[in-house]
């Protein structure tokens, strides 16, 4: 008899029901089995701790996109801890920027509750009346920036790179520019494992093709760099 467990015995032992664990199948997060001639389908025992992760990181905000690149990774060892840690970094940017949407929604609608008296018509209603001429706040539009790191030496080959970012970058990205030379970015440089310069890091990524190459405009385009948001 196969060893493993049923569908069933999974989804108890990670803690969610059988749907769930079908749904992670049909979007791949979850391999799926092959049906014995007799009895069920047996899941191997290390699922569990997949399906719990798979849990985990859906509760801090990762999506199932994200989530299926880090197992797939995961599997071919091409993920290292200082890349999980430069990940956590972005969410928790996006989380930051998140708080601050909803707090300024919540400033918004404040502000618009304490000038209904609550009674009367809804064409003399100031809530309704001023939704229509809401405009978008600028502080989150402002927040909403590609973080975009360029590390140099200062030499002309790190200039040149500096130009391009430069040129390719749209008013939707944020470039700070580190010359490791005079001591700039260099926790930076360690965190995100930047062996060489000229380097361009993206939203905490260190861009592949720094790891081999100089990158070219394509490589900047590919990464995000001069996309609007």
């Amino acid at each position: 008899m196969t060893k493993g467990l049923t569908i069933g015995a999974l989804a108890r032992a990670a803690g969610v029901n059988v749907e769930t664990i079908r749904f992670y199948e049909r979007r791949g997060l979850l391999r799926r089995p092959p049906k014995p001639e007799e009895g069920y389908r047996k899941y191997p025992f290390e699922a569990v701790k997949q399906v719990r992760f798979i849990k985990g990181a859906q509760r801090l905000g990762f999506s199932l996109k994200e989530i299926a690149e880090l197992l797939f990774l995961g599997r071919e060892g091409e993920i290292s801890c200082s890349e999980i840690l430069n990940l956590a970094g972005r969410k928790i940017a996006q989380i930051e920027l998140k708080i601050l949407t909803l707090e300024v929604m919540k400033a918004a609608l404040v502000e618009l509750a304490e000038s209904c008296p609550g009674t009367g018509n809804l064409a003399l209603c100031p809530i309704w009346e001023r939704m229509a001429h809401l405009e978008e706040r600028k502080e989150v539009n402002n927040m909403a920036k590609r973080k975009v790191e360029v590390f140099t030496a200062g030499c002309p080959v790190c200039t040149d790179l500096v130009d391009l970012v430069k040129a390719t970058a749209c008013p939707d990205c944020e470039v700070t520019i580190y010359n490791l030379n005079q001591g700039q970015g260099v926790d930076e440089a360690k965190r995100y494992g930047v062996s060489a310069v000229p380097s361009v890091v993206v939203e905490g990524k260190l861009l592949e093709c720094c790891k081999r190459a100089h990158p070219t405009e394509h490589d900047l385009k590919a990464a995000g760099i001069g996309k609007p948001l």
